[in-house]
């Protein structure tokens, strides 16, 4: 099976986890048919993607060479032909494209399913397997999503998006680790996260309660401050309402603040209740994606 890896440098692996060589052009083609694995993407798409509102009069000829290029490499990868690449994996459907997962696997395929799986539990409650996927998931990025492609106007719209899930698989990750009372792990990790998106309120309210937790009241409160003079500064705006109240509970000690023991079960046997709709999403998942982390 070929590997390929989008989610960070891109990467063709063959059989023997080798790595492929590509040249830039039939490699953006791949990235941007990895992104929408197993979905249709048109020529139109590609030649936007490759020559944006210009392109060449030859273009659909260029990317019929490129597809070509990109099924040898593949044929290549498998020690198979062309032929059955082009009819198994690099389909050709009307005036589209179709890259199959039948005989590849996607990074961004098993990221997406440990993420929405991990969603799903912290969802249902089970904050313990929650956590543990996502960070599964979060731990598959290696690095800014296909930082080594230059990427057109469709690849860039697939950036962000990816850039945006990313940030709320580690959003609900956090989350999931204050509910059981991870509190006193995650105040290296929301450092960092909060000088990396220096306006992200959740980032700083996880942070705020970390500390709170820790016994690191005033640390806490700073967080507040330097937050709000950042917004005032460079946006014109006061903090959202819900960090105004975290601030206002840490200031008179709420006792709601408090969180869970590590290792506490959790509340309501969530784990049993909600079951079912977490193994909809993890039977999907690849052998090794099951495998316990740590």
């Amino acid at each position: 099976m070929v590997q390929i890896h989008v989610l960070g440098p891109m990467t063709v692996f063959d059989e023997e986890s080798e790595p492929v060589v590509l040249a830039p052009k039939p490699r953006r083609l791949l990235a941007l048919l990895a992104v929408n694995a197993d979905r249709a993407v048109s020529v139109n798409s590609l030649m936007q993607e490759l020559w944006g509102s210009n392109p060449p009069r030859t273009a659909t000829a260029t990317i019929q060479t490129y597809i070509g290029q990109v099924r040898r490499t593949l044929a290549e990868a498998l020690r198979t032909s062309v032929a059955e690449v082009a009819d198994e994996i690099l389909i050709t459907e009307g005036s589209s494209y179709v890259l199959s997962t039948s005989r590849v696997a996607l990074d961004i395929a098993e990221y997406e399913l440990l993420a929405a799986a991990g969603s799903t539990a912290v969802q249902c409650g089970d904050f313990v397997r929650g956590s543990d996927l996502l960070g599964q998931a979060v731990a598959l990025w290696r690095g800014p999503v296909l930082v080594n492609v230059e990427a057109g106007e469709l690849l860039s719209a697939r950036i962000v998006h990816l850039d945006e899930s990313l940030l709320c698989a580690e959003e609900h990750r956090i989350y999931a680790d204050l509910q059981r009372g991870a509190h006193h792990t995650l105040v290296p990790e929301l450092t960092e996260l909060t000088a990396r998106h220096p306006l992200h309120e959740n980032f700083h309210r996880h942070l705020m309660l970390a500390l709170y937790r820790c016994g690191r009241r005033a640390e806490s409160l700073a967080v507040m401050r330097r937050l709000r003079t950042r917004l005032v500064e460079e946006l014109g705006l006061e903090p959202s309402p819900f960090l105004i109240q975290m601030e206002q509970d840490i200031l008179r000690g709420e006792p709601s603040l408090d969180g869970p023991r590590l290792g506490a079960p959790d509340r309501g046997s969530a784990r049993h209740r909600e079951r079912s709709a977490v193994q909809s999403l993890v039977h999907r998942l690849p052998r090794s994606a099951m495998q316990p982390t740590g």
